[in-house]
Parts: structure tokens; C-alpha cells; sequence
């Protein structure tokens, strides 16, 4: 078991009005990890565990727990759990959410988990759609990833998964992934528009949580899958204006956590200009704390399936 001081990484929650999707947890084994996560580690609050890393007094035992993506179910299901356990933890959220033209990460996301017998059902179609268009460079591409360790540093991912990733963020630009993305929506006669609303947190949830005392941290402006292929130009972007919607809305920002795990040494020259004091890596890849923007994180799925051992 893993000793070393680092963050647990939670995303979706299921309920009955929040519909189970991959890794997605219920409240009832969201309290069973608390549990199982105190009797192994020192499990504190963000702004403890801030004080502590701020100060250099964090012990390998010492974990903390973080929010990614101001998803709604974290606000509905998980705050009340974390009220009742008296912890605050981490909140990172990306700001197109509130300023009415969010991304369409998670609307994909609620797609193909809901619109599919399962999700392999759904790469079958986006492959299939994906081979059409890239014709005989899909298996040059296929043939890359096959050769490449890419997302080896996320295990609970499988290899669907992977090459799903991969086409998306390596092969296709944003315009052709949505485009096919549209394609597979328009069959199904999926509307964007009947789900906005189930998933995102408004800005009255985000002040909510920054008033119970949670920490509210930046995870750029629109969610960049692939932020280090980005220039210095638009990650500046990216980050200065996620920093300047919290800092306007919350009056406070202190920390970050890099979406999708994707960064270079531009991110981290833009978040110490920004004055961040802390950020969080998306996995467990380099456990040793390399600068103040490389804290490592362990995705709940990993802790889940320790769980059942």
C-alpha cells in the first residue's frame, strides 16, 4: 500500500436523479471509502493538508480528498457526506460551466454512458465512424498507440478506453471529434439541451461550498484534454481566465489541479505567476513531489477495487 502523502481523486456520483455511469460511485460506497480510507491513512481536510504542505510538515500518512469538473452530483450527493464527516477538501473547477458556454467533455461523457448497452457498445460505433474518416491512417494510428505506453499511468482504464483517448486527443483535432461525436448524437436523436441542466454545479452551489469552508481551485478555463500541446499563449488563457472568474466570484484562489493530468513546464510557469500554492497531478505515476504543481492524486476507481481485495 501506498504511504506516500498524495490527494484521492473523485469525479461521479450516481443517485437515482444522477444516472450510474463508468466510475461513477453511490453515496453508500462513497461513506464505505471514507472508512476504509481513515483506518489506513491520516485522511484530513484541504486546508489542513495546505497548512501542512505549505509549512513542510505533511507526513507520508497524511492524505486529503479533491473534486474535479464542478459536476452537480458532487454538490447533491458527496457535500452532505463530507458536512457530516466534518472535512472539507478540494474543489477544482473549470469556469466555462458558469459563464454559459461550457465544454462539451461531459455532455459526451453523459452520451455515451447513457445511449449504449454499455460502453463498449459505444467505441464500436465512434471506431467504426473514426475508421471511415481516417481511412488507411487509422491503422498506422492504431499501430502507434499499440507501440506507445500512453495512459499506462492509469490502470483502472481499459485498452477501449485508451484507444478512445488516444484517437481523441492525439489523432483527431477538436473539430473532427465533435463532428463525429455529433454524428453518433444525431442517430441516437440525443438532445444537449435536455441534459445541460443535471450537470453541472451553479454559481450559487460554487459559493456554497467556498463558504462551508472548502477550497476552490482552478482546472482552467474549458477543460483542454491535452493542455501541454496547447502554446504559452493559450494556456495563459486557459488559466487567467479561470483565475479571474473565481477570484471575482470567490475573492480567493490558492490551488489547481491540471485536467486530464496534462501539463508542461508553460502550466507551471503561468500557475506560479498566478501565485497558486498548490496542484495536483491526476495519478500516482511519480509519488516524489517534484515542485509545488506536481502533488501526486489516486483516482477513487483505484481505491475502490483495493476494496474488494
Amino acid at each position: 500500500m501506498l504511504k506516500f502523502t498524495h490527494s484521492i481523486m473523485f469525479h461521479h456520483f450516481h443517485s437515482k436523479k444522477h444516472l450510474k455511469g463508468q466510475g461513477s460511485i453511490s453515496s453508500v460506497e462513497f461513506c464505505e471509502m471514507l472508512g476504509w480510507l481513515k483506518d489506513r491513512h491520516n485522511l484530513i481536510g484541504a486546508r489542513e493538508y495546505l497548512y501542512k504542505f505549505e509549512n513542510s510538515i505533511l507526513e507520508e500518512s497524511d492524505i486529503c480528498l479533491s473534486f474535479d469538473d464542478a459536476l452537480l452530483c458532487q454538490y447533491e450527493i458527496a457535500l452532505p457526506i463530507l458536512k457530516k464527516h466534518n472535512l472539507d477538501a478540494f474543489f477544482f473547477v473549470y469556469s466555462s460551466v458558469f459563464t454559459g458556454n461550457p465544454d462539451n467533455l461531459e455532455v459526451y461523457r453523459h452520451f455515451r454512458m447513457n445511449n449504449f448497452s454499455d460502453v463498449d457498445d459505444f467505441y464500436s460505433q465512434f471506431f467504426a465512424l473514426a475508421e471511415t474518416k481516417l481511412a488507411k491512417k487509422y491503422f498506422e494510428y492504431l499501430e502507434a498507440f499499440q507501440c506507445s505506453n500512453f495512459l499506462e499511468a492509469y490502470p483502472f482504464y481499459s485498452e477501449n478506453d485508451k484507444w478512445f483517448r488516444y484517437l481523441r486527443d492525439r489523432v483527431l483535432n477538436e473539430k473532427s471529434y465533435g463532428k463525429l461525436m455529433q454524428q453518433l448524437m444525431d442517430a441516437k436523436k440525443f438532445s444537449t439541451a435536455n441534459i445541460v441542466g443535471e450537470l453541472w454545479m451553479s454559481e450559487r452551489n460554487l459559493k456554497s461550498i467556498f463558504d462551508l469552508g472548502h477550497i476552490v481551485g482552478l482546472h482552467s478555463h474549458s477543460h483542454p484534454t491535452s493542455m501541454s500541446r496547447l502554446s504559452y499563449k493559450d494556456q495563459l488563457k486557459e488559466y487567467t481566465q479561470n483565475f479571474e472568474y473565481l477570484q471575482g466570484v470567490l475573492g480567493s484562489v490558492e490551488a489547481m489541479s491540471h485536467p486530464c493530468g496534462d501539463y508542461n513546464n508553460d502550466t507551471l510557469e503561468i500557475l506560479s505567476h498566478l501565485g497558486i500554492k498548490i496542484g495536483f497531478r491526476s495519478n500516482m505515476s511519480e509519488m516524489q513531489i517534484k515542485s509545488r504543481f506536481e502533488v501526486p492524486r489516486e483516482d477513487h476507481a483505484t481505491v475502490y477495487k483495493n476494496m474488494q481485495l
